[in-house]
């Protein structure tokens, strides 16, 4: 082996190199270099939800992630995490695994059986439009870029089977909908932070929202048309304060046939339950470019389908969770899980603001054109446009 050049994998036969190293390495020595893929998959009247993330460090030579199943308002969670060398090219991690039959077309996931919890799936996420990407999220904290990421989603369907304690549930695709995403680059919160870094709440570089006006909203759909074409309204809208542009915006009506309009602008008007900060209803206005100096104006109604419904990804490591964070090192082969039967309960929200983040199945509307959705938010504070109720 020679000592400047990563181990040789499977990929590295292919002529897709863009380094000069294999494919074990990455063109970053930053150790928050990730490679994710999400999937949220739901019955469409929101009685039962899958939830399932893998994340690859290659810097920090650890492969970790989730699976997960919530119903009602119960949600088991099974998390693992090894050791990534040498299966650098293994798209699986303890009984939790991805396979990709067809490229952009077909994934396989499944949950083996494990010790964790009493909980298994085999299931196939059938794509019912394109991937599309979102813009690139750069972030500069302190000096440093904390973030340089870019990420694609992809609606679909679901068929398989899902086994909780001994019950056997079959997926039929007419009665689910589902997205993945796949994302790389460097991410925010990946591991612990070096001891002798300035504290985030120092200075202009702060990222601790205590006390902040605070919106993350987050949303993807499949909206059908009664001619039969369908369409998706994207966006990832990330703000303090409220005055002026966000922070972050990316957002496109996305089109069956590929294309991606851009949404200049856009404005969320949502009601957050108070016990847990739980999306209920609300309606968006999207600004897009219109001839010369016009502008056109969307608007979409949003809705939950089931208010108790929505798959928590605090328990995926989104954040730090029973001591752990994803990226970090939890030893060559870690596998725990739980289950927590009220996952609304406001004792649940007071340990932490994170636990606001689920993916919460939703029902959308523009006009005659109806469909379904996957939102993901966080308010803080007292923010225009939003009513707590």
């Amino acid at each position: 082996m020679i000592p400047s050049i990563a181990p040789l994998t499977d990929a590295d036969e292919l002529f897709n190199h863009q380094i000069v190293n294999t494919h074990a390495a990455v063109g970053t020595a930053d150790r928050s270099w990730t490679e994710k893929a999400w999937f949220t998959l739901i019955r469409k009247d929101a009685t039962l939800q899958v939830g399932l993330g893998l994340g690859k460090y290659p810097n920090r030579n650890v492969m970790d992630g989730f699976a997960g199943v919530q119903r009602g308002t119960q949600q088991r969670t099974v998390r693992a995490s090894r050791v990534l060398a040498p299966r650098f090219d293994d798209m699986s991690v303890g009984p939790i695994a991805c396979e990709v039959i067809e490229p952009y077309k077909t994934l396989r996931i499944t949950l083996a059986e494990n010790d964790a919890q009493p909980l298994r799936f085999d299931l196939l996420f059938h794509m019912t439009m394109p991937a599309f990407f979102e813009n690139r999220d750069i972030v500069v904290h302190g000096g440093r870029t904390a973030s340089d990421l870019i990420r694609f989603h992809q609606p679909g369907t679901v068929s398989g089977w899902i086994e909780i304690d001994g019950e056997r549930i079959e997926v039929n695709p007419d009665d689910w909908y589902g997205f993945r995403d796949r994302s790389w680059g460097v991410r925010e919160h990946v591991g612990l932070d070096p001891t002798d870094l300035v504290p985030g709440n120092v200075g202009i570089s702060s990222s601790d929202k205590t006390g902040s006006a605070f919106h993350f909203n987050w949303l993807v759909s499949k909206i059908d048309r009664p001619d039969g074409t369908s369409y998706d309204l994207a966006y990832y809208f990330r703000d303090y304060g409220g005055l002026g542009a966000p922070t972050f915006f990316t957002g496109h009506i996305n089109e069956s046939d590929g294309r991606q309009i851009p949404i200049l602008h856009l404005h969320p008007e949502m009601d957050y339950r108070d016990q847990d900060r739980g999306a209920m209803r609300g309606r968006v206005t999207a600004i897009l470019a219109g001839p010369g100096k016009q502008v056109v104006e969307r608007v979409f109604d949003i809705e939950v389908i089931n208010p108790e419904m929505g798959f928590r990804l605090l328990p995926g490591m989104y954040g730090a969770w029973k001591g752990q964070v994803h990226g970090s090192y939890k030893g060559e082969d870690f596998l725990d899980g739980e289950c927590i039967d009220d996952v609304n309960a406001p004792a649940k929200l007071a340990e932490t603001y994170r636990w606001q983040i689920r993916d919460r199945p939703v029902r959308i509307r523009e006009g005659e054109n109806e469909g379904f959705g996957d939102m993901e938010s966080i308010i803080l504070g007292d923010y225009p446009g939003v009513r707590i109720v």
